[in-house]
């Protein structure tokens, strides 16, 4: 099966453009040791520079190539957005709470007057994003959540708690969901808010979870939120948080997402010997490790289809939640046939016996833990069955408006 994308000349000088500018601003210094794989256990110097180098994507326009230059994008085109992706993919660099999914709602559902103030900054990677949906008894069944904004002239008082949100990185805006009317129907009573992540009344507490990537518990006590910080209607929130959800799952889709760990197993088994030969001549690796190398490109073609259906404004349906449905399938597979074929090796973490610099160990646990995020299995399963038409109960994709250069 051949996976080779061809490239045209322009794309070529580009990358030669692009490479030459990683070279000298993506690579951490030396004396720094190894980035550990979960950002938590990041020094205060290496979170700095992974915020530096987001600013630095920005300013250049290559953090949102294919956005506008009105809002801080680059204007570019998808030839442009393939090398930049694959490029910038070569490195180990964490997302610093980007804020795509977070732009992508203002900029369908925003005033004018919002998209201006707020769009920038994002682009531009000049600030840290957090979404605040899940709750403690409000997770898959998010229109079930209790934080209520009640309204006071023209403010909004938010009182309530959210869970498993956050990262690494301190925030600047909130992106909350919160009951405005709570006399109304579920789905007609919801307003989203992007709001300031220092105004009184918001604490946030650190959640010690499986993974160590900055999770957090959001308290917020009485916090007033004037109305300039609503996105959409009053009670529009959950079409709002449609766009968010639709992008999340992966409408969108991608250009060069690969899981890194399952690329580097496959030449660690072709490097360490067991019983006098590699540990890939063995033909139960060797068919572990081909499942593995197959289904990730399946994946990755998937991401492409998405990729190019967004940038051309073709109908979304079920494509966001089968690609969120198959990355965590695949995941989980992947991870266990890794688990099969190094044994227990897979399971340690300390300095000498940790299989590529105990990144392997992570990834056994953090894709247990990313089942979870952006819906469960069943809850992508239910998605397709309804935008498919095969279920009770029949709806649409949120709107999720494509950038409008590099169509």
């Amino acid at each position: 099966m051949d996976f080779t994308v061809e490239y045209t000349r322009e794309q070529e000088e580009f990358r030669k453009e692009v490479r030459g500018w990683l070279e000298e601003n993506a690579r951490y210094p030396s004396d720094w040791g190894d980035v550990p794989p979960e950002t938590d256990h990041w020094s205060l110097e290496m979170k700095q520079w992974a915020l530096n180098f987001s600013r630095k994507l920005g300013e250049k326009g290559w953090l949102f190539p294919l956005w506008d230059k009105e809002y801080g994008g680059g204007g570019l085109t998808g030839d442009h957005d393939t090398v930049l992706k694959e490029e910038i993919g070569r490195y180990e660099i964490p997302e610093s709470g980007r804020g795509e999914l977070q732009a992508g709602a203002i900029m369908v559902h925003g005033t004018d007057e919002q998209k201006k103030r707020f769009l920038k900054p994002i682009l531009n990677g000049e600030v840290v994003c957090w979404q605040l949906f899940t709750e403690p008894a409000a997770g898959s069944d998010l229109a079930s959540l209790t934080t209520r904004a009640e309204r006071d002239g023209d403010d909004f008082v938010i009182t309530g708690q959210k869970v498993y949100v956050g990262d690494s990185f301190k925030p600047n805006w909130l992106w909350c969901l919160a009951v405005t009317d709570p006399d109304a129907p579920r789905h007609q009573n919801i307003g989203a808010f992007f709001m300031p992540a220092d105004l009184p009344g918001i604490s946030i507490a650190d959640l010690n979870l499986v993974t160590q990537r900055g999770k957090r518990m959001v308290s917020m006590d009485g916090v007033r939120v004037s109305r300039e910080y609503l996105i959409g209607d009053e009670t529009r929130g959950w079409r709002v948080a449609q766009t968010t959800l639709e992008l999340e799952h992966g409408a969108a889709g991608f250009l060069a997402e690969r899981n890194s760990v399952v690329r580097d197993v496959i030449e660690y088994t072709k490097e360490t010997i067991r019983k006098g030969q590699p540990l890939s001549k063995d033909h139960f690796v060797q068919q572990a490790m081909v499942d593995n190398f197959i289904e990730a490109h399946i994946h990755r073609l998937l991401g492409l289809r998405n990729y190019w259906m967004f940038n051309n404004a073709q109908a979304v349906t079920y494509h966001g939640s089968q690609n969120s449905l198959l990355r965590k399938d695949f995941a989980l597979k992947a991870a266990d046939r890794i688990l099969r074929v190094l044994g227990p090796q897979a399971l340690i973490n300390d300095e000498r016996w940790g299989v590529l610099k105990k990144r392997v160990e992570h990834h056994q646990r953090d894709t247990l833990v990313n089942t979870h995020p952006g819906g469960t299995l069943e809850v992508h399963k239910l998605i397709m069955a309804r935008r498919l038409g095969i279920s009770r109960t029949q709806e649409r994709a949120a709107p999720t408006q494509a950038p409008t250069q590099g169509r």
